[in-house]
């Protein structure tokens, strides 16, 4: 077997665990973009564009043998993770909203 095809199967775990984040980051990603109204969008504009900004890197530059890409992943992970706890609960607080004012038209005040 070729020396290099070796080298390239002895980091096979660390690509697996590679390819299984970077997937989870990308349907974080783009639940995010896709659930987010119209309205709520900018609310979260700022946070949007600091996730391109971090996630840009990864489309421009990076490689699959390149050095810092741990670090890139591990980034990338925690602010996509943020925004997507964001919208979850500002989702949830919204639901919770129409919820109550469901109960209150339930029974006229007159």
């Amino acid at each position: 077997m070729p020396e290099r095809a070796d080298s390239l199967f002895a980091k096979v775990d660390i690509y697996r665990r590679w390819t299984g984040r970077l997937d989870l980051i990308v349907e974080m990603y783009n639940n995010i973009i896709a659930t987010l109204l119209p309205v709520e969008k900018p609310l979260m504009m700022d946070r949007i564009q600091k996730m391109n900004k971090a996630l840009q890197s990864g489309i421009d530059t990076l490689k699959w043998n390149s050095d810092n890409i741990d670090p890139f992943i591990n980034q990338a992970m925690e602010i996509v993770t943020e925004v997507d706890e964001l919208v979850k609960k500002m989702k949830e607080n919204v639901s919770k909203m129409i919820e109550i004012m469901n109960q209150w038209s339930e029974t006229p005040l007159f």
